[in-house]
């Protein structure tokens, strides 16, 4: 009589179970790029924050015109920050000194990996994945003239929208933990249903161990 009650209390938990095998897979990687330009061209270094990927470079050399890029390689869902700057050679040059924050959020959707990247200096904030450096020459240096302003970052055709996701509570801001997608939730639950299914089934053991000593011992008493 234990044992078949305690089997019906397990079996009130076994969807619960399988939901959780269900729901823990494992998501297919999404690569990410961010392009960078530097004018009369210089050396780009991306710095990735605590427990971020690591790009696949995280110094490049770029000549005056070319376009480097820094790939990404995400697997969880997440918000992830890095900075890019670019470090002064030996040249004799006026080395733009400009510090991008890149966030990029990596959610959830029905299954698959989707980024967004908002990249800001100070108080401006851009939806692009270009960022360019702006060199310039030294007085007196017969280079070619540059630009007396910094342009601002260049979008490109794969741009997001500038504003962040928000999480269930309407807040944007996400840094250091991962997005609400409403699949973290039920994992937990799943999780607690695994255990306590868990825990039936040693219970049930024990219960089958014990009924079947007890049979052992009045067989031999009689």
């Amino acid at each position: 009589m234990k044992r078949i009650l305690t089997f019906c209390i397990l079996l009130l938990f076994v969807p619960g179970l399988l939901g959780f095998s269900a729901h823990a897979y494992d998501y297919q990687t999404v690569r990410f790029g961010i392009e960078a330009e530097v004018t009369l061209g210089g050396t780009v270094t991306i710095i990735p924050s605590v427990n971020c990927p690591i790009p696949d470079k995280t110094v490049i050399t770029l000549k005056d015109g070319e376009i480097g890029r820094f790939d990404i390689d995400f697997s969880d869902p997440g918000v992830f920050d890095y900075t890019v700057k670019t470090i002064p050679d030996e040249r004799e040059l006026e080395f733009d000194d400009t510090v991008y924050n890149v966030r990029i959020y990596v959610t959830d959707a029905d299954g698959a990996l989707e980024t967004t990247v908002i990249i800001s200096t100070g108080e401006e904030k851009y939806s692009a994945e270009r960022l360019v450096f702006v060199n310039k020459a030294s007085e007196g240096d017969e280079q070619t003239e540059k630009p007396t302003e910094l342009p601002t970052v260049k979008p490109t055709d794969k741009a997001k929208e500038t504003t962040a996701p928000q999480d269930s509570s309407g807040s944007t801001d996400n840094k250091n933990k991962n997005p609400q997608t409403g699949d973290d939730t039920r994992m937990e639950i799943y999780f607690l249903f695994a255990m306590i299914a868990s825990a039936g089934l040693l219970a049930l053991s024990i219960i089958y161990l014990l009924d079947t000593q007890k049979m052992i011992n009045k067989k031999k008493n009689d």
